[in-house]
């Protein structure tokens, strides 16, 4: 089996069998693969913005201590490879090919990509592991892993539909990742009550970052010192390799580039919190978006918060199944320099011609590869074969 064939056929799962709301199928895979998820120690990270940024954040850390450190984050910008990584290099195709040739059940989409990460790990025999959950926590297929620390970045409305339509009811499902007598770390802007609740019900100690500052990375970073903190004892963390683990980003989160003279930031801000967060960090700089969004997302409220913002504002859609057309963002705007594109490599060439002020480009992960081959950035792409993580298994 070749890698590409690997991503056909996980597409094809992903069509007739979606997100499995259920930990009963990732527990019999994990039963049946002798359990490869409690065969290294995980720290567990949850959230609806900034668990990505913290990830990263720990594992580089961890690794400028000297050692081995896996890696599992979602979804990806160019290449499925990105998900899992060990000490920053990603698994080959042949590895993924080879792994995957190993699971005999059926599994959707995401539990067959955890479950090669779990078995990958174990089979490069790594120190630990840095598990961010796709979807929620309480039924997230990475939610089999016994943690020495859970981490719970943020609270925000997204994907409504699945956790909730309150910050509490959201809360609550992020908080089905703390378990019993293990430590958890809160960000800052989250309904803390709901999830120290959780935390005394299940003997868990509880730390809460109480750092509050306009460059939302600064408040990752608090998060994750905060863990790095409970963390240094056992792994050895000196207070360098805390400082230089701390300066880590993973692509695509306020990532700055000059392309043709201009200042061009790519941030994947794609719900109200995430657009919030982005608006506070770009100030008063004059600005031009690009933006696309994936459909479900509530693009009004966005609209509102861009258009208090930008110059002018550049829409996007792409082929992947989960964008929503230009048409169906055009409806949500009002701004007068309003301009549907046609690609979003047309979006691109437009915008660097504009005046002399920032570009951002934001919005879905789902446009951000397309986004960034067109401002010349080179790096490993897979062949165009969309699936859909986070449909509901029926």
């Amino acid at each position: 089996m070749t890698y590409q064939s690997v991503l056909e056929k996980t597409f094809s799962l992903s069509k007739k069998k979606g997100m499995n709301c259920s930990l009963s199928n990732i527990k019999r895979l994990c039963e049946i693969h002798n359990h490869p998820e409690l065969a290294f120690p995980t720290i567990h990270v949850a959230g609806t913005n900034g668990k990505g940024s913290v990830c990263t954040k720990i594992a580089s850390a961890l690794q400028q201590a000297g050692w081995k450190v896996g890696l599992y984050t979602s979804p990806h910008i160019a290449t499925f490879r990105e998900r899992i990584r060990i000490n920053g290099e990603f698994i080959s195709e042949t590895e993924i090919a080879t792994l995957f040739g190993q699971i005999k059940a059926k599994a959707t989409f995401f539990e067959i990509a955890t479950l090669i990460a779990f078995l990958y790990f174990r089979a490069q025999e790594v120190d630990v592991a840095i598990i961010e959950t796709g979807l929620g926590g309480t039924w997230d297929a990475t939610n089999v892993v016994m943690p020495l620390l859970s981490v719970i970045t943020s609270i925000g409305f997204d994907h409504t539909e699945l956790l909730g339509d309150s910050l509490e009811k959201i809360a609550f499902e992020k908080a089905g990742i703390i378990k019993k007598g293990v430590p958890v770390v809160l960000g800052p802007d989250l309904p803390s009550a709901v999830l120290r609740s959780v935390a005394r019900e299940r003997g868990s100690p509880a730390y809460q970052s109480c750092y509050r500052d306009r460059d939302y990375d600064r408040e990752n970073q608090e998060t994750a010192r905060i863990a790095l903190e409970l963390l240094r004892s056992r792994f050895q963390l000196t207070d360098e390799a805390i400082r230089i683990g701390l300066q880590a980003k993973p692509p695509c989160r306020f990532e700055q580039h000059q392309i043709e003279g201009k200042t061009v930031i790519f941030d994947v801000a794609h719900n109200t919190h995430g657009f919030a967060r982005l608006l506070e960090k770009l100030d008063h700089r004059p600005c031009r978006f690009i933006v696309g969004f994936s459909a479900g997302k509530d693009i009004a409220e966005c609209a509102r918060l861009i258009e208090s913002k930008a110059h002018a504002i550049h829409l996007v859609s792409g082929p992947h199944p989960r964008l929503a057309s230009v048409d169906a963002i055009q409806a949500a705007f009002s701004h007068p320099q309003l301009y549907p594109e046609e690609t979003i490599a047309d979006a691109i060439r437009k915008a660097l011609q504009g005046p002399e002020e920032i570009l951002v480009i934001a919005g879905s992960f789902f446009i951000m590869q397309a986004a960034r081959k067109a401002c010349g950035i080179e790096e490993p792409v897979d062949p165009i074969i969309w699936y859909d993580p986070y449909k509901v298994a029926e």
